[in-house]
C-alpha cells in the first residue's frame, strides 16, 4: 500500500487523519479504531471512510497493509544505510597511500600502452561500457573482448605494447581466467579490478587492484559497480596526467 494523498479526495477530517497516520505509522499499527478516532478528533465512521480510500474494507485490513508497507520501508532503509556505509569506507581507503600508489602504477602501464583490451564478466558490464567510452578519448586502440575467441593477430603484433584490463566484482569467471592466461602467454600485460585480492582473477593478473567493497551487495547490483566506475575515472585522470608530462 502506498501511503500517499495523490489521486485522493480528502475531507477536512480525513486530511487530519492522513497527516496523523503519515507521521505516526508505527503507533497507528497498534491502535484500535476508537483510539485513532480520539487521537485525531474524528469518528470511527470517518476512519472507515478514510480506509476505503486506500482500498481497505476496514481498519484491520488498513493496519495489515500499513505494517507491510513499514516492513518494506525498513528493508529499503537498511539497504540505503548499508550502501552508504560501504561507500564511505571505500572512499576513505582511496585516501590511503598504498591504494594511490597501486593506481599510479597501473596508470603508468596504461599510459605506455598502444592497444588497450577491455573485458568483464556479465555482472560488470556497466563498468566495462563506461571504461570503453572513457578510454576511447585517449590516443589508443581500445578493443572490447566480449566472447571467448583466440587472441587476434593484431594483439600478438602489439603484445609488448598491449594491456588487458579486466573488470570482475566476483573475481572468478572461466572465460576471463582463460583470457588472462592466454594474454600472459602472449606477452600482453594483464590488469584486473576485483572486489578481493584473493580471487582467481586477481591472482592470475600481473597487476590487481582490489577495492574491498561490501560483501552484502549482489555482484551485479548497481552499487557494487560504483567502485569500478570511480576507479575508471581516477585511472583516466592519472593516465592523462602521465601522458602530459
Amino acid at each position: 500500500m502506498e501511503l500517499t494523498a495523490e489521486n485522493k479526495s480528502f475531507s477536512k477530517k480525513e486530511w487530519q487523519l492522513f497527516q496523523y497516520v503519515l507521521n505516526q505509522q508505527a503507533e497507528v499499527c497498534s491502535m484500535s479504531i476508537r483510539e485513532l478516532a480520539d487521537a485525531t478528533k474524528t469518528s470511527s465512521t470517518t476512519v472507515l471512510r478514510f480506509c476505503r480510500k486506500f482500498d481497505c474494507e476496514g481498519f484491520s485490513e488498513f493496519k495489515i497493509k500499513l505494517k507491510k508497507t513499514l516492513q518494506k520501508q525498513g528493508k529499503t532503509d537498511r539497504l540505503f544505510k548499508q550502501d552508504k556505509k560501504a561507500l564511505h569506507y571505500f572512499f576513505e581507503r582511496m585516501d590511503e597511500s598504498f591504494y594511490r600508489e597501486t593506481l599510479l602504477t597501473i596508470a603508468k602501464r596504461i599510459s605506455k600502452t598502444k592497444l588497450l583490451i577491455l573485458a568483464s564478466d556479465r555482472e560488470s558490464t556497466l563498468a566495462l561500457t563506461y571504461a570503453q567510452q572513457k578510454f576511447a578519448r585517449l590516443d589508443k586502440i581500445v578493443s572490447v573482448e566480449e566472447e571467448a575467441a583466440p587472441i587476434k593477430s593484431v594483439w600478438r603484433t602489439l603484445s609488448s605494447e598491449a594491456t588487458l584490463l579486466v573488470f570482475s566484482n566476483k573475481g572468478a569467471d572461466p572465460f576471463l581466467e582463460s583470457l588472462i592466461t592466454e594474454c600472459t602467454t602472449a606477452g600482453i600485460s594483464t590488469i584486473s579490478l576485483t572486489n578481493r585480492s584473493t580471487t582467481s582473477i586477481a591472482k592470475l593478473s600481473e597487476r590487481n587492484f582490489a577495492y574491498y567493497f561490501s560483501d552484502n551487495q549482489a555482484a551485479d547490483s548497481l552499487s557494487s559497480q560504483i567502485p569500478a566506475i570511480y576507479l575508471v575515472e581516477l585511472l583516466f585522470d592519472l593516465v592523462t596526467d602521465c601522458e602530459d608530462r
